[in-house]
């Protein structure tokens, strides 16, 4: 058995970006990108109490996990929910893949 994948992608919005413009964005990006990848399995935006927030997104491999970076460069709706956010420090360091080991 494979263990799924659990991606962590941290989220900084840019300055003067709304919680409602990430949103709405973010519901668009989950519609026409994210729901059609293959090995995609869940995703949820959350929000941490500093003005931050996280992608976290099951895919049933990693594989699954890294073609979707590539095939995010060719979608509108992620370059419309990408360029709501601050990737002043880079998008490499905001990612995080971990291997589900148990989950119930």
């Amino acid at each position: 058995m494979t263990n799924h994948v659990l991606e962590i992608a941290r989220i900084t919005p840019l300055d003067g970006v709304t919680e409602a413009e990430l949103l709405a964005a973010s519901t668009t990006f989950q519609a026409d990108f994210v729901a059609h990848q293959p090995g995609f399995i869940s995703r949820k935006l959350v929000r941490d109490g500093n003005g931050g927030f996280a992608d976290v997104i099951e895919w049933e491999t990693s594989e699954a996990a890294q073609a979707v970076m590539t095939a995010a460069k060719e979608s509108p709706a992620a370059g419309a929910f990408f360029a709501l956010m601050d990737f002043s420090e880079g998008i490499a360091g905001g990612v995080d893949h971990f291997t589900i080991l148990q989950s119930n």
